[in-house]
């Protein structure tokens, strides 16, 4: 009798769903994409079906699963139920000389860290928030920061910043990782921690590194503004909180994403890669793809202007957009009106409709 993984092996998601829905409406890598059953979608095809991990996934409504999956929410049928129309679909026996559905190609950065990783990783992000709102450093040092960058309480919160006040050297068999030598450890720099949680998974944690003066170092500094802890895996910073409004901003970082959210989610979705020199995985193109026009609010330095240009060869839907001056961040600070230039984003989307 076939089992479960014997049907997926033989059951190709792309055919199932192209049975019940017809040719898809666009195509991108292994990716198909639909307008959406499960809930009203008619503007920009917001289901996508992945050929290569047999799985599909609505971007909006966040419904998302397998073949079984897919079967027993358009049948209304239970697990058992599916299983068995399935079976009955193909017989028990293979068929000789039956075509199979390839090897799935999944590398490891297309998959969040593992569950010891995340385990440990929330972990010291829940220090780290503690740390934040309930220690002298945390106070006079991380909030002070933050609210020198213009975050409100509310929206540190929401997005779960915290503070670590000094350097901690961890147990890289704590994260599930394998020491190369004896002296290999996780380095959880002193400063601004930022988690970076996808498909609420926790992806990758960055610290914006402080100094022993309480301050954020310099570009020049010897560590780098920022460290990623080993281990971390790369991801679309704001994919839980995209929706199907038709302009989406692309910040340069996370605390540049995390004030424009702030200011102007009503207008726009607003997502980060993590730097200026950082690639759209193709792991994430997918909650891309519904904008009609999505807009690269890189740093107006020489980096950051050619990070967004790189990018924007990938669609004419990308669009080059700075701030007047400086970084988002900067640009706030320095008396500019984020949100009005959030609102020219979103009127430049509303002309092309």
């Amino acid at each position: 009798m076939l089992t479960k993984d014997d049907l997926k092996t033989r059951i190709q998601i792309a055919a199932v769903v192209e049975a019940d829905l017809g040719a898809p409406q666009k195509e991108s890598g292994a990716w198909l994409l639909y307008f959406c059953p499960f809930h009203t979608n008619t503007r920009t095809p917001a289901l996508g079906v992945n050929q290569e991990t047999g799985t599909f996934k609505c971007f909006s409504c966040q419904v998302q699963g397998d073949i079984f999956t897919w079967r027993m929410l358009r049948e209304k049928e239970d697990f058992k139920q599916a299983l068995a129309g399935y079976r009955d679909s193909l017989g028990d026996l293979p068929e000789p000389g039956g075509v199979t559905q390839p090897p799935r190609k999944v590398t490891s950065q297309h998959q969040p860290p593992s569950a010891q990783w995340q385990a440990r990783g929330n972990k010291f992000v829940k220090y780290a928030q503690d740390q934040l709102w309930n220690s002298p450093a945390g106070l006079t040092c991380g909030l002070d920061e933050l609210f020198r960058r213009q975050l409100k309480p509310e929206t540190i919160l929401a997005w779960g910043l915290g503070y670590n006040p000094a350097w901690i050297s961890d147990d890289p068999n704590r994260w599930g990782l394998t020491p190369c030598n004896d002296d290999h450890k996780v380095w959880l720099a002193r400063g601004l921690v930022i988690p970076a949680w996808a498909e609420e998974q926790l992806w990758y944690l960055k610290i914006r590194v402080f100094g022993n003066d309480g301050r954020p170092v310099n570009g020049d500094a010897s560590q780098g503004k920022y460290i990623q802890p080993a281990g971390g895996r790369t991801a679309l910073w704001g994919t839980d909180t995209l929706n199907e409004r038709s302009g989406a901003l692309l910040a340069e970082s996370e605390l540049d994403a995390i004030l424009a959210w702030q200011e102007g989610r009503d207008l726009l979705s607003v997502a980060s890669l993590g730097g200026a020199g950082k690639r759209l995985n193709a792991r994430w193109l997918p909650y891309l793809i519904p904008y009609q026009k999505i807009f690269l609010a890189y740093d107006r330095d020489p980096a950051g202007q050619a990070g967004a240009q790189k990018i924007t060869a990938l669609s004419p839907r990308l669009v080059v957009w700075p701030p007047p001056y400086g970084d988002l961040i900067q640009y706030a600070q320095n008396g500019g009106d984020l949100r009005a230039l959030m609102v020219a984003m979103h009127n430049s989307v509303a002309a092309c409709q």
